[in-house]
């Protein structure tokens, strides 16, 4: 079963000024949730900003919960990110007028005791904190929920995440780039790549109204063991993507041991990716973490510049536009699904 076209939504939320997507794929991409920081990135004293999908973003904390706004005072267009906290509210630096975390403005202090209108507010977003990460929804109705993934709250696996990369890419080229197998032995040749091997074998594709999974198996370079903490050189690579672009991949050895990556790209505008990178595995747990997060710093490097030197910058839903071989099976079903969401051919995210 494929993903099924979307239901209208009423009242949807408008695209912000200057917005580099058309205003229907910002439409539809708005319909889902994505992490745009670290929980931990969050300080406890004064808000930060974030950018999502060209909307700038204002978050901060108040007393157990975290809010996110549109970051804007609607009395002079002051950023609420230049103001600081106080009592669990936001108060705007240029003129003291304070926020509370449900948006209404509880203080103007050039006339404190005038009536506060009730469109003098700040515009929330849908909020929710999961996997250590903030995840927001610019639309009041979600057309997927956060996925599901049991392993990253597991307590006997070991846990990792890499620093916020910000790629000049488009997020469904780096959420491609992650699923294609075949790559692996071209651009990877520095860390596990086996140009011996470059064979992929042929694979079945199956997608729900969740996301794409497949699973391929792929040699690794024997004499590369910093990829190979195991001692194995044939693995099983289990490609679990959800819509629109998170993927987790389940590597498995052939002794048992797996290790475990989530690599989640959130469009901050139509060509620039803040990728979030999360790992965990069920073995060496007392390895060296710094290591091990070198060396997956190292892998996302090779495929950097790749990525970003893509063109077009823009993933081609039309499969007319670029040619497609066997080993490309997830790619068509991820431009498929992409465009039955209401992406368009002139898709630019």
């Amino acid at each position: 079963m494929s993903a099924p076209a979307p239901s209208p939504v009423p009242n949807p939320p408008r695209p912000p000024r200057d917005c580099t997507f058309t205003p229907t794929d910002w439409a539809a991409l708005a319909r889902f949730w994505y992490p745009v920081a670290y929980e931990s990135e969050l300080p406890a004293d004064k808000p930060i900003q974030r950018t999502l999908l060209d909307e700038l973003l204002v978050l901060f904390r108040s007393g157990d919960r975290v809010v996110a706004a549109k970051d804007l005072c609607i009395h002079r267009g002051a950023p609420l990110s230049m103001g600081w906290l106080e009592g669990g509210e936001i108060v705007c630096a240029y003129h003291g007028f304070r926020y509370a975390a449900d948006g209404r403005c509880t203080r103007v202090p050039a006339q404190p005791d005038a009536a506060i209108p009730k469109k003098l507010c700040m515009q929330t977003f849908a909020t929710e904190l999961r996997y250590g990460l903030v995840w927001v929804c610019l639309s009041p109705d979600p057309i997927r929920p956060i996925p599901d993934w049991p392993l990253q709250l597991d307590p006997t696996l070991k846990h990792m995440r890499l620093p916020p990369q910000d790629w000049r890419a488009a997020a469904p080229r780096q959420a491609e780039n992650f699923n294609d197998v075949s790559h692996l032995s071209w651009v990877h040749t520095g860390t596990f790549g086996n140009r011996d091997r470059p064979e992929v074998e042929r694979y079945e594709v199956t997608e729900d109204e969740h996301g794409i999974s497949f699973d391929a198996p792929y040699h690794l370079d024997a004499n590369k063991m910093a990829a190979n903490p195991n001692g194995t050189s044939r693995i099983l690579y289990q490609y679990r993507m959800r819509f629109p672009f998170f993927t987790f991949l389940i590597i498995n050895f052939s002794d048992g041991k797996h290790y475990y990556l989530w690599d989640l790209p959130s469009p901050v505008s139509a060509r620039r990716t803040r990728v979030f990178f999360l790992m965990a595995q069920d073995y060496g747990l007392d390895a060296d973490t710094a290591e091990i997060m070198r060396f997956q710093e190292n892998v996302l490097n090779e495929d950097r510049p790749m990525v970003e030197s893509q063109r077009p910058e823009e993933l081609p839903l039309d499969l007319a536009e670029e040619f497609h071989i066997r080993a490309d099976r997830f790619s068509t079903h991820f431009r498929n699904a992409l465009r039955r969401f209401g992406l368009g051919a002139d898709y630019t995210a």
